[in-house]
């Protein structure tokens, strides 16, 4: 009968006793020279600390989009003269909002496909106005 005794990474003492095979496996294992173990990452022991879910329904409830910010543009009667994208996006950044001008486009198109604002062609392009 074959005997080990393996001391653990984390201080905990293993003795493992049975025929000369099953301890050269089981040592193999604890080892990480096995076929199943090899490609594989070891993990500590401990878990990794859980990050906060920014997923939350009250997050996402506190979050605007583009379309919801359009909106409050027409309820603070920003489109009463005829704005131009280029604006439109201006507005946006002195309220801290980024937004590429490609992001706004299908939002304000919704906007006029829905009626609270209307589309115009200009000379430089389209512009919306309530």
């Amino acid at each position: 009968m074959a005997t080990a005794k393996l001391v653990l990474p984390d201080g905990t003492t293993v003795h493992i006793e049975g025929t000369a095979d099953e301890v050269a496996t089981l040592l193999a294992k604890f080892s990480g020279d096995s076929p199943s173990s090899r490609g594989t990452k070891k993990r500590a022991g401990k878990k990794a600390p859980r990050r906060p879910s920014s997923s939350n329904k009250k997050d996402r409830a506190k979050r605007k989009g583009p379309q919801t910010l359009l909106e409050e543009l027409v309820s603070d009667n920003f489109f009463k003269a005829k704005r131009t994208i280029a604006e439109v996006q201006k507005k946006l950044e002195e309220k801290g909002h980024i937004y590429a001008v490609n992001s706004l486009s299908t939002p304000l198109l919704r906007l006029t496909r829905g009626k609270t604002l209307r589309r115009i062609k200009g000379k430089s392009g389209w512009v919306y106005v309530s």
